[in-house]
């Protein structure tokens, strides 16, 4: 690497850690944020029994459980994802440079440094960045195998990286098996039985690694299967994933407007110059069947079984997705620069959005916290509708007297195995009844979302109606999306609650 290349990647490298960086204290938890936190805290047995309950393998549980025994403030517990984002960046660039050139192995990683999606998943404390660190690991040794069996033996060492970074990526999500069988297709593909065999026998040594895991497995999938709702991809759900390539959702107004049309002009303009101006060369075209085949993969399954089109799950996708953009920006002086200033823009838009949202799931609960830890006074209870705002409240404020309400036994929100509850030592009341049983003085913390379902289905809010049946309400805040009211004087027997 020439003294110039250096410092453009260091610059990006610094760019990219500035971005990530950004509003890594200020910006707000969401429910699995706080389930991996409050389930890391614990010891490793607890962790592997709470996340076996779950739907998910425990490696980055166990790497966040060693990361906060040096300390627990917010922003130092998301510099883990961050770290592991930074990684991601220097592999990505590897990457490219065996694949294509060093140049086009700058354009790739600075498309990613900039990328709300990649920025997004390097703030979120959950095992994403590390689920592409592992399959973009992968990919790179594939990619040496593939090249290496072009004109001879491939070595050992290849086979071992691969074994490695594929088991690695099993144990971090079990969506990563689309994506490692994304490889088997493309051999299978060019019709290269050896290597096929070999791959198959290198595939059959991952499994043996992940064996200890895989009796969970079927668990894991069972309750996908019953506790957890996504719709079956439609055309909306479709350019959804797609727009996930440049830019990241939510949006609204004009980012969502402009982040729509860019995401799908790139795709559009990098598929045509693949397909017709250039074509596709080997390797580009060997990247082009990993990038399309996840998602296609999510796709069928979400009709054959329950819906599984989950756009992080096909986050190797995406990053291959630039190294075929860079591939085509090396082609014409134009195009790129039309593709720099589309990623530029689109980012511009998104970020700020991205770093300033907070509704649900991302909610101000650290506001809400602030606010209970002024008002409540000895004896008082803070009873939470659900889990989905409790989590993230005892994060924040673990001293606080806090419980939450069930969700609705077999329901598709029903997905807190008992468990995870008990590797946690965080267990629901069963109704709102039991929650208040023997509390003269109370907070009741709810979305604003959930009472607007409620009226939308011509319903009231069971909970809320019992609260106001039994106690006087005398008082109501609301904080962003979330809704605190405060109840008292328990009404006599026969008083009506108006």
């Amino acid at each position: 690497m020439t003294r110039k290349r250096l410092f453009i990647f260091v610059g990006i490298l610094a760019l990219a850690l500035v971005l990530r960086c950004l509003f890594l204290e200020k910006r707000g938890i969401t429910y699995d944020d706080a389930f991996s936190i409050l389930l890391s805290r614990q010891s490793l047995g607890n962790i592997i029994s709470g996340t076996a309950a779950d739907t998910m393998p425990p490696l980055y549980y166990f790497l966040l459980h060693f990361w906060m025994r040096a300390g627990s403030s917010l922003w130092y517990v998301r510099l883990l994802s961050v770290c592991l984002s930074m990684a991601v960046l220097m592999l990505l660039h590897r990457l490219t440079v065996e694949t294509l050139n060093e140049v086009a192995a700058l354009w790739a990683m600075f498309l990613a440094a900039i990328s709300p999606f990649q920025i997004y998943h390097a703030q979120e404390l959950r095992m994403y960045s590390l689920l592409a660190l592992g399959l973009l690991g992968y990919t790179l040794f594939f990619m040496r195998i593939w090249k290496a069996y072009q004109v001879g033996r491939v070595p050992s060492r290849e086979w071992f990286g691969l074994v490695i970074c594929g088991t690695l990526s099993m144990y971090t999500h079990n969506l990563a098996v689309f994506s490692l069988a994304a490889s088997f297709f493309v051999v299978l593909v060019h019709r290269k039985w050896k290597l096929l065999g070999q791959l198959a026998l290198a595939g059959l040594v991952i499994l043996v690694l992940f064996s200890p895991w895989l009796f969970y497995v079927p668990e894991q999938v069972e309750k996908i299967q019953r506790a957890f709702w996504t719709p079956r991809p439609g055309l909306v759900q479709v350019v959804q994933a797609m727009m996930m390539f440049v830019v990241n959702l939510p949006l609204e107004g004009l980012a969502l407007q402009v982040g729509a049309v860019i995401s799908l002009q790139i795709i559009v303009l990098t598929v045509y110059l693949l397909l017709k101006k250039q074509g596709i060369k080997e390797l580009p075209g060997v990247l082009s069947l990993l990038v399309i085949l996840p998602p296609l993969c999510l796709f069928a399954v979400s009709y054959i079984m329950r819906p599984v089109f989950v756009v992080r799950g096909f986050i190797l996708s995406t990053l291959l997705f630039y190294v075929l953009v860079a591939h085509v920006m090396m082609q014409d002086r134009v195009i790129r620069w039309i593709m720099v200033a589309g990623f530029l823009i689109a980012s511009a838009f998104a970020l700020p959005f991205q770093y300033q949202y907070d509704r649900f799931p991302r909610s101000p609960f650290r506001e809400a916290v602030a606010y209970l830890e002024s008002v409540i006074e000895p004896g008082e209870v803070i009873i939470h509708d659900n889990k989905l705002s409790a989590f993230p409240a005892i994060y924040f404020a673990p001293d606080l007297p806090q419980v939450f309400i069930a969700d609705e036994l077999g329901s598709h929100n029903d997905t807190l195995a008992l468990a995870s509850q008990q590797a946690m030592s965080l267990y629901p009341e069963p109704s709102v009844a039991a929650a208040a049983w023997g509390v003269e003085s109370l907070y009741f913390v709810s979305f604003d979302k959930a009472f607007q379902e409620y009226q939308q289905m011509g319903k009231a809010h069971p909970a809320l109606s019992w609260l106001r049946q039994m106690y006087v309400q005398s008082d109501q805040v609301v904080i962003g999306d979330l809704v605190i009211l405060h109840f008292s004087q328990p009404r006599l027997q026969g008083e009506s609650g108006g």
